[in-house]
């Protein structure tokens, strides 16, 4: 009896040891029922193509955007008001490239693409489509629900104009079309 009562304490700490927990965002249904209208109206402004111009820090929009090492060699590459820079060893030049955002709410499903667009080329190479987006209604504020293999995110909307789209996380983007 204690061996049996053993094993199922074991199992029990080893299953809530290494379960993890997402964070899953619980939203009020009724909620989106009543702000259903706003919400259509925000992603058709939101639908189409946005260039990431960074994030406001002291006035100035600039972002990192990754690292990485190759060969001994160090690459930072940040966004400056829109254009993209390569830092190599602390050398500074300016990428042939930009960042651009697709979003789409014209069906039940959003969709959310992450692009880097080459500017002398038809090059395109697609550097995420993950996480699904899903226009909300949560804390008081609308925003994009974005859904992932790693769980949820809600990154709130500041402003949104026919040109510019400003989430609360400080991110800038600029509609393309």
């Amino acid at each position: 009896m204690r061996t049996k009562l053993l094993i199922i304490l074991f199992t029990l700490f080893f299953i809530q040891s290494y379960s993890q927990d997402f964070g899953e965002i619980k939203l009020d249904s009724k909620l989106q029922i009543k702000y259903s209208d706003s919400l259509r109206n925000i992603g058709e402004r939101l639908t189409g193509k946005w260039k990431y111009l960074g994030k406001k820090e002291n006035g100035f929009l600039r972002d990192t955007l990754f690292v990485s090492f190759n060969n001994n060699q160090k690459t930072t590459v940040i966004v400056e008001n829109g254009k993209i820079f390569e830092l190599i060893n602390g050398k500074k030049k300016e990428a042939d490239y930009y960042s651009e955002t697709t979003y789409d709410f014209k069906n039940a499903n959003g969709f959310y693409s992450s692009e880097k667009k080459y500017l002398n080329s038809d090059i395109v190479s697609i550097t995420t489509c993950q996480p699904i987006p899903e226009l909300v209604y949560y804390k008081e504020k609308f925003g994009i629900l974005f859904i992932g293999m790693a769980g949820q995110n809600f990154e709130s909307i500041r402003e949104l104009n026919s040109k510019k789209l400003i989430l609360e996380n400080g991110e800038e983007y600029q509609k393309v079309e």
